[in-house]
């Protein structure tokens, strides 16, 4: 009952936006004319043409779904001729053999209009008279393009209604989501290293740039080449140089690995990964462009696409993942696209132990089943995926960490719409969850959560109503850097989580020596220490 209600709140959504735009137009103007054209401030101009942005990103799938469809046709246009022809020539006969009469205002109707040509000239709608052989057929082909191109309006309404419908009911949860505040645990000094973090390395295959930059050149820095698969490598492989040197007893990815999720990309990151050392436990976390990534030029609408990078990303993790994890790997059949979208739901979370009973927990957060190619950056964990968390969490005490690739909550200031499609809504969840884990043992039990996704560098804590205290880190792009309004920094770093002894986590970020000092120094020379370390605030 609740769906079908949705599904007639969605559908008639369309036609009250379009009413309220005709009552919201002569107000903006009149407003803008009232104001000098000053009525509007940039950030609102900037959730403007992110909306556009995103619509149009959608529309751009849909006509590639047609597209699709219309090569599909071309392929079969004679057969299709064919049998549009049959059709037309049966209906010509039917309404010979039956003698069909032509109702009196049909045959009126031509009258005075660009229609008269057919009654008058072919005599297909003589008035009073038989429709004729050819009139029949004409009629049935009338009745066919009619037909298609009702289907088609339906069909394109029926998407925009549902798209819309998506937008809003994101935006409604988005309503609920967490605020960080700036944290200062990242100027104590000390602590042991527990973990490297890697995030967004959207390597690339065959000479390629991030798909990203390829979309938005401007947000890449002026005068600084843009990155291509050679750079991305390279600037990969030299961080974990630096990773190597350091001897952590974890690396941690936070999603995003590849571009893309194709065959050719994961190749290219498994070989960049290999130099991490034999002594550090490896944990991989799925991003949206590993698994969940729908672009305009490749839509996805029925996840087919998504099945098969999910088996992918499968495969990888049992080549690349190391340490005795629980649950452990399982590997689908192949052939059947439902148990391949099962399959990894089962993973997460992933549970390893280090030593002093600190305890890595990592997290899938793209359950969110993105159809359309705005939404596919959409965070979800999942109900059963916290569920499984809570439990796991009961059985045991201690400092905790928990990754995963999408935010879980929004920084203090204005509200961002890019931010609704950006974090996972059930993040709130997740929070509480870790909140009343702390409040339990606010000296043993400490919590951190770590993730990616937004290419933002930020250390901070969520504190709920109860008391209960999270801290939280997000790593940016570890090949393409931290983003500001937009434009990125292209500087390369990785992340040292360390945790003090009275149980205070602490960030470094530590970013990429010059290529030129690196090439020629040994693993022991690049070391990164923290002097050389950039703070975050």
């Amino acid at each position: 009952m609740r769906r079908a209600a949705l599904r007639v709140f969605y559908l008639a959504l369309l036609p009250v936006l379009i009413l309220f735009a005709l009552v919201l137009a002569p107000a903006v103007v009149a407003s803008r004319l009232a104001s000098r054209g000053r009525v509007w401030r940039p950030e609102t101009w900037k959730k403007i043409s992110y909306g556009s942005r995103y619509f149009r990103s959608s529309f751009r799938g849909r006509f590639g779904e047609m597209v699709d469809v219309i090569d599909l046709l071309r392929d079969r246009l004679i057969l299709l001729f064919a049998l549009l022809a049959a059709v037309c020539l049966l209906g010509g006969l039917v309404v010979h053999l039956l003698d069909v009469g032509v109702p009196s205002w049909a045959a009126a109707w031509p009258e005075g209009s660009i229609a008269s040509f057919v009654a008058s000239d072919l005599a297909w709608f003589p008035a009073g008279g038989r429709l004729s052989f050819g009139g029949g057929a004409a009629v049935v082909l009338v009745g066919c393009v009619a037909l298609a191109l009702l289907v088609l309006g339906i069909s394109l309404y029926a998407w925009l209604a549902f798209a819309l419908g998506e937008a809003t009911r994101v935006i409604l949860r988005y309503g609920g989501a967490a605020t960080l505040f700036p944290d200062p645990g990242d100027a104590i000094p000390g602590g042991r290293l527990v973990l490297c973090q890697l995030s967004d390395l959207h390597i690339t295959a065959d000479g390629r740039e991030p798909y990203e930059i390829e979309e938005g050149s401007a947000a890449w820095p002026e005068g600084v080449a843009r990155p291509d698969t050679a750079e991305l490598t390279g600037r990969l492989r030299r961080l974990v140089a630096e990773i190597a040197a350091m001897k952590p007893p974890l690396v941690a990815l936070t999603g995003d690995m590849t571009d893309l999720g194709e065959v050719a990309q994961w190749e290219e990151l498994e070989a960049a990964l290999a130099d991490i050392p034999a002594s550090s436990q490896v944990l991989m976390v799925p991003g949206n462009h590993d698994i969940a990534i729908n672009v305009g030029t490749s839509p996805d609408p029925y996840l087919t696409k998504r099945a098969e990078r999910e088996q992918r990303f499968i495969d990888v993790l049992t080549r690349v993942e190391r340490g005795p994890f629980q649950p452990p790997l399982h590997i689908p059949a192949r052939r059947r696209a439902r148990r391949r979208l099962r399959a990894i739901a089962g993973l997460y979370p992933r549970r390893l132990d280090l030593e002093g009973g600190i305890r890595i927990f990592g997290l899938n957060s793209n359950r969110y089943r993105s159809r359309f190619v705005g939404s596919n950056a959409i965070g979800q964990i999942g109900g059963s995926q916290l569920r499984r968390l809570a439990r796991a969490l009961r059985r045991g005490s201690g400092p905790v960490v928990v990754l995963l690739h999408h935010h879980v909550a929004r920084l203090a200031g204005p509200i961002s719409l890019n931010d609704t499609f950006m974090i996972a809504m059930d993040g709130p969840r997740l929070l509480e969850m870790l909140a009343a884990y702390q409040q339990k043992n606010p000296r043993k039990n400490s919590a951190l959560v770590i993730h990616g996704h937004k290419h933002l560098a930020f250390f901070g804590h969520y504190r709920s109503k109860s008391g209960g205290r999270v801290s939280v880190y997000a790593h940016p792009s570890s090949t393409l850097g931290h983003e500001t309004d937009g434009h990125l920094d292209g500087v390369a770093r990785f992340a040292a989580i360390r945790l003090t002894d009275e149980g205070i986590w602490r960030v470094e970020t530590h970013p990429l020596r010059p290529a030129r000092a690196a090439a020629g120094a040994t693993p022991a020379a690049v070391e990164a220490t923290p002097a050389a370390a950039e703070a975050v605030s």
